[in-house]
């Protein structure tokens, strides 16, 4: 079975276990206009399905009814018919059988939905990441190229220092730097794709393939990471953080002070935390502070804002979208999981 395949599986059981600590006595509420059928159309995601059923999205695996004989089976296709039933008073969500005609037709390869959008994600998925301070010291950079010139276009061969034996790199450069606890790490922003030339005793060569921004001295050269890529997928469903999750927001890759849908997020929480690919966080406006008889200063409740989706975590870190948002978004913002909103605010 490929590593992908193992990796998708355990994560799955991994967020699957962790859904259902959560009491079943919540109620799963329907949208009064949610759809008895709905076929699945190309660019239809995830979240538009959760979200055309459900005013809360992340309560999808309550909804889905799975359908154990076969591979992956929480994946939707396009052209898929899904139909809303009820069983033992609980509204589930399943595919509706298809007469298969005679004569078989040709199978075509099908892509099953993505979580979201495939530009929201895959960008942050291929070209963005986080490093630790350490991997970013011992990391290999560009020394220039033979011509001297600062700004390093790919025509010529550009040098890194060392002598490198793999095949594949990616230049980044590095942008925001983020801390908590004792833990840091620096956001990367990919510019290039190169392959190695040259391997030399002092300094290799590479010949660049691709760049999104003109190279600079002293970027970041680290090997193409195939295989974590490859653990890492737009195909995953919503479903929400452990109860008792609680995160902050420590920035954005941008470095703006307000964050709106649709960006990208670091949170100080990670797979560590057993937070995985997907999982869900509400966002909350802190409460404002008033006087109460006497002088005495009380905070009110916070002010559920918006929430945001876990796309890539790593061990204290993760970097999540803003899949909705009422206002724009403070560093001051507290993330919680959606099990521990009260049942009666909806």
């Amino acid at each position: 079975m490929p590593f992908r395949t193992v990796y998708f599986i355990g994560l799955l059981l991994s967020m699957m276990v962790s859904f259902s600590a959560w009491t079943k006595e919540q109620p799963l509420r329907i949208k009064k206009d949610a759809p008895t059928t709905y076929t699945v159309v190309k660019g239809d995601t995830l979240w538009d399905i959760s979200a055309l059923y459900l005013d809360s999205p992340w309560l999808w695996p309550r909804l889905w009814q799975v359908n154990p004989s076969i591979e992956n089976p929480h994946l939707i296709y396009p052209g898929d018919k899904l139909t809303l039933f009820w069983r033992n008073g609980q509204p589930v969500l399943g595919l509706k059988p298809v007469i298969k005609l005679s004569p078989k037709v040709r199978k075509t390869i099908r892509q099953p939905l993505a979580a979201l959008p495939d530009g929201l994600v895959l960008p942050y998925l291929e070209d963005d990441r986080l490093l630790t301070i350490e991997e970013l010291q011992s990391s290999a950079r560009v020394l220039g190229a033979s011509d001297g010139k600062q700004y390093l276009a790919g025509q010529n061969l550009i040098y890194i220092n060392g002598e490198q034996n793999l095949p594949q790199w990616v230049i980044y450069r590095p942008l925001e730097e983020f801390e908590h606890g004792t833990h840091k790490m620096v956001a990367l922003k990919k510019i290039a794709v190169a392959k190695l030339e040259v391997a030399g005793a002092k300094y290799s060569g590479l010949k660049v393939l691709s760049q999104q921004h003109e190279i600079l001295a002293d970027d970041i050269a680290l090997p193409a990471d195939r295989e974590q890529l490859a653990a890492l997928t737009p195909t995953f469903f919503p479903t929400p953080s452990p109860s008792q999750s609680v995160a902050t927001i420590l920035g954005a890759l941008e470095g703006s002070q307000y964050v709106a849908q649709d960006q990208v997020v670091v949170l100080n929480v990670g797979s560590s935390d057993q937070i995985g690919q997907g999982m869900m966080f509400e966002l909350y406006k802190p409460g404002a502070l008033v006087k109460l008889n006497g002088g005495e200063e009380a905070q009110l409740p916070d002010i559920p804002i918006g929430h945001v989706m876990v796309i890539r975590p790593y061990s204290h870190f993760s970097l999540a979208v803003v899949t909705q948002s009422r206002q724009p978004i403070s560093l001051d913002s507290t993330l919680k999981s959606p099990l521990d909103r009260p049942s009666d605010d909806g």
